[in-house]
């Protein structure tokens, strides 16, 4: 369904979905099939039988509907028993996770073997680490020669560009993530003439906001025109890029030369137009305050405080379900965001001193195929990493929204890929929050703060 738009391109209209029961039971009768083949083709292909002992990845916390990436590795448990995986839990928060995870890999490095009942075999990082964590030595690249006809021209190539540093394959994807815009047809319409449904820029959804919820509003004091991730943590990082991209801007850093590529007017002529609008109910007005995170941002917009949501598409899951909170359904719809999302998502490493390598790099092969891929979506609402997934005519029609999701991923960039990305991630985010909480003008010394943190300072 797509509706013509003044401003630009039609906009794909996802209508609102329940997933039929008898669906989702054929979804995991068809999931578990195609695991078991493909365990046959690993028996058929591997030269040497996979090492024996308990697998250790070091994830973080699964809350997706029915735990869908524990349902996975305890099919891969009931296939591989001389083999078998465990999830050790990392926090849910990706700063908590960066923590935790840097301070194990460098105790295994520093002491491998230590403690082998706990030691971890494979990493589920954040696409942020990958490279930091194989600059570290960390890793163990993927041998290529081991996969499958075909595994790696089945990703979405910008997906799998975030799992390549200086040249090598440090990881495959285990899920992708980008922004989507939600918006509230019901609300839309109290914000005057032309509201309808376009394509939304800027300015169109800074029009509407100050029309919904400016002076003179009444019961609609309450309402804000918009609403994102503006805590402090990686949420305000992506919020910001996104912001800035939307500019015109193609690129922040120039990774070859580990430099940020720094243009004042084009980095602060969003975050100006954002700042004046704040006061007029653009934004939340502790948005800059925790909790301005994901589920704060689900929550205004599911309870009728928001006209529009920038979220990752797990939240259409979320909004769309018949379980969901409140039990009344939430009148919404779902387009691309303004400008170019940040990527997301998960990849699945190696690790270095793993002592059982032929059975890790199994493992993540076995996560990552089009059967597992499919569940994930369909099951946990994790945007998949593979482009047959997304062409899937079953999945297509069960979940309208696929093919929008499928142009957000391709579009979608990838943040700085450098060692010291989250030393470089802390000083952005709080150049954007002194931007946006005051003028729109970064600190003066913006350039110069941001090349240090890229080189470690």
């Amino acid at each position: 369904m797509t509706d013509p738009s003044p401003t630009g391109p039609p906009v794909v209209r996802a209508r609102r979905w329940r997933v039929p029961s008898g669906f989702l039971l054929g979804v995991a009768v068809g999931t578990a099939v195609g695991v078991v083949a493909t365990v046959g083709w690993y028996a058929a292909t591997r030269e040497q039988p996979l090492e024996r002992g308990q697998l250790v990845i070091l994830s973080g916390k699964d809350t997706s509907p029915g735990g869908q990436r524990d349902e996975l590795v305890k099919l891969w448990n009931e296939l591989h028993p001389e083999s078998p995986a465990r999830i050790r839990p990392a926090p849910v928060t990706t700063d908590q996770q960066h923590s935790e995870m840097a301070a194990v890999a460098q105790a295994q490095a520093t002491n491998p073997g230590q403690d082998p009942e706990n030691d971890v075999d494979i990493y589920n990082l954040d696409v942020t680490f990958t490279a930091e964590f194989a600059a570290a030595g960390y890793l163990r690249p993927i041998d290529e020669s081991r996969l499958g006809p075909g595994h790696l021209d089945a990703f979405v190539p910008e997906v799998l560009d975030g799992c390549r540093y200086q040249g090598s394959l440090w990881a495959l994807p285990f899920n992708t993530d980008a922004g989507l815009l939600f918006y509230r047809p019901d609300l839309l319409g109290a914000a005057g003439p032309g509201s309808g449904h376009p394509r939304f820029d800027w300015d169109a959804v800074i029009d509407r906001g100050r029309a919904l919820a400016g002076p003179g509003r009444g019961a609609q004091a309450s309402m804000v025109g918009y609403v994102g991730q503006f805590g402090p943590y990686e949420g305000l990082t992506v919020n910001g890029m996104e912001l800035i991209w939307s500019a015109g801007v193609d690129r922040l850093v120039d990774e070859t030369q580990n430099r940020v590529v720094f243009q004042r007017d084009r980095w602060e002529r969003r975050l100006r137009d954002v700042a004046t609008a704040r006061p007029a109910g653009l934004l939340v007005g502790d948005a800059f305050a925790v909790p301005g995170d994901e589920a704060r941002s689900l929550r205004d917009f599911r309870e009728g405080r928001a006209l529009f949501m920038r979220n990752w598409p797990v939240n259409y899951r979320s909004l769309s379900s018949p379980d969901a909170v409140p039990a009344t359904p939430v009148p919404f719809e779902v387009t691309l965001l303004p400008g170019p999302s940040a990527l997301g998502g998960q990849n699945l490493a190696v690790a270095k001193h793993t002592r059982q390598p032929r059975a890790a790099q199994a493992l993540v092969e076995f996560l990552t195929r089009k059967e597992a891929q499919r569940k994930l979506f369909a099951l946990g609402g994790f945007a998949p990493t593979r482009v047959d997934v997304y062409a899937d005519p079953q999945l297509r029609e069960q979940f309208p929204y696929l093919p929008l999701l499928a142009d957000a991923v391709g579009q979608a960039r990838t943040r700085p890929r450098v060692p010291h990305y989250f030393q470089f991630s802390r000083v952005f985010r709080e150049g954007v929050r002194r931007a946006l909480e005051g003028d729109g003008s970064l600190p003066e010394n913006f350039e110069a703060q941001l090349n240090q943190a890229l080189q470690g300072g």
